[in-house]
C-alpha cells in the first residue's frame, strides 16, 4: 500500500505551483531549497506520478498537479478562514461574514453592496473570495462561504438560491472601432471581427454561440479569457471584441473601450446562493435585496 501525503507535502506542492520554482517555494515556506526538493521527490514517490516538468529553470505543473492544486486550494481556503478567525478572536473583532462571488461581481457590485450592508450592520467583518460561478456555489455548499453571488449554475445539493438579475448581453469594442459609431451592434456585423471568448464553464460561450445561430457561423476567437474583467482589458488593448453584461462597464473608463447594445435576446442570469440550513446569526435576505436593487440600477443605464 502506498504511503499517503502529509501536510508538508501538500503545502510544498501548493507553494511550488504558486511560485513556479523550488527557490520561490523555499522562500515562501521559510525552508532550504534542498529541503523543498526532498519533500517534492518524496511526494512524487508516494503518488507514483510526476507533479512537475522542468523547463528553463521553472517547474511547470502537470495536468495531475493542476487537479491536485484545485483540491488543495479549496482546503487552504478553509484553513485560511480558520487562521483569520483566530486572529479576529485575538483582536476581539466582530461577527465574521464570508462572501464568495465572481470577479466581475466582486469588482463592479460588491463594493456598493458591502458599503450599504455595513451601514445597516456595523458589527460585521467581511471576507471576500473571488472565484468562478461553480466554485462560488461549491464554497457555499461546503460552508466555506455564508453567501455567494454568481452567474446561474445547475442546482447544488444543500444550497438555496434566488435570481438577483437578468442582464442583457452587451458588445465591448476597442476604442475608435468603426462599429462603435452605431447605437446597436448585430451578430452579422461581428462575423469578420476578432473575438475574445469567455468561459464555457459558466455557459457564456453557449449563449454567445446561440446568439449567432441564425448567421450560420460565429466570429473566430483570437484569445480565450475566462474572467470578463480581464477580457475587457484585452478589448481595451485593441485585441478584439467580447460579449458580456454591463458589470465591466461599471468600472472601466469609457475612453478605454466602447460599450454598445447587442441585438440578441440572450441574457445572463445572476443568483445569490446560501446554505439551506441558515445560521441563527445570519439572514441572507438583506444582502439579496441590496444586490438585486444595485444590479437593477446598473441594468437601467443606457448603453
Amino acid at each position: 500500500m502506498k504511503r499517503k501525503l502529509g501536510f508538508r507535502h501538500i503545502e510544498t506542492v501548493h507553494a511550488i505551483v504558486l511560485t513556479g520554482s523550488v527557490t520561490g517555494a523555499a522562500a515562501r515556506l521559510h525552508l532550504t531549497q534542498p529541503a523543498i526538493s526532498n519533500i517534492l521527490r518524496d511526494a512524487e514517490e508516494r503518488l507514483g506520478f510526476a507533479l512537475f516538468e522542468r523547463r528553463g529553470g521553472r517547474l511547470l505543473p502537470t495536468p495531475s498537479a493542476d487537479q491536485l492544486f484545485e483540491e488543495i486550494e479549496r482546503s487552504f481556503i478553509g484553513l485560511d478562514s480558520i487562521n483569520a478567525c483566530c486572529e479576529r478572536i485575538q483582536r476581539n473583532q466582530l461577527r465574521h461574514l464570508s462572501v464568495a462571488c465572481t470577479p466581475a461581481f466582486a469588482a463592479a457590485v460588491f463594493p456598493r453592496l458591502a458599503a450599504a450592508y455595513m451601514q445597516r450592520c456595523a458589527d460585521v467583518f467581511l471576507s471576500v473570495h473571488s472565484r468562478d460561478a461553480h466554485h462560488v456555489a461549491a464554497l457555499v455548499s461546503s460552508r466555506k462561504a455564508d453567501i455567494g453571488f454568481a452567474l446561474e449554475v445547475p442546482p447544488v445539493p444543500g444550497v438555496e438560491s434566488a435570481v438577483i438579475a437578468e442582464l442583457p448581453i452587451l458588445c465591448y469594442l476597442p476604442p475608435g472601432h468603426p462599429l462603435a459609431r452605431r447605437d446597436e451592434v448585430t451578430p452579422e456585423q461581428l462575423l469578420g471581427e476578432p473575438m475574445i471568448s469567455l468561459s464555457s464553464i459558466e455557459g457564456i460561450e453557449e449563449l454567445v454561440g446561440a446568439a449567432f445561430g441564425d448567421c450560420g457561423a460565429t466570429p473566430v476567437p483570437v484569445a480565450e479569457c475566462p474572467a470578463a474583467i480581464a477580457a475587457c482589458g484585452m478589448v481595451a488593448g485593441g485585441i478584439g471584441f467580447t460579449l458580456f453584461d454591463c458589470l465591466p462597464a461599471q468600472i472601466y473608463d469609457p475612453a478605454r473601450l466602447s460599450v454598445r447594445r447587442f441585438a440578441a435576446s440572450r441574457r445572463l442570469t445572476y443568483r445569490a446562493y446560501w446554505p439551506k440550513s441558515k445560521t441563527a446569526d445570519f439572514d441572507p435576505q438583506p444582502l439579496v435585496t441590496l444586490a438585486r436593487d444595485i444590479m437593477a440600477e446598473m441594468a437601467a443605464k443606457d448603453f
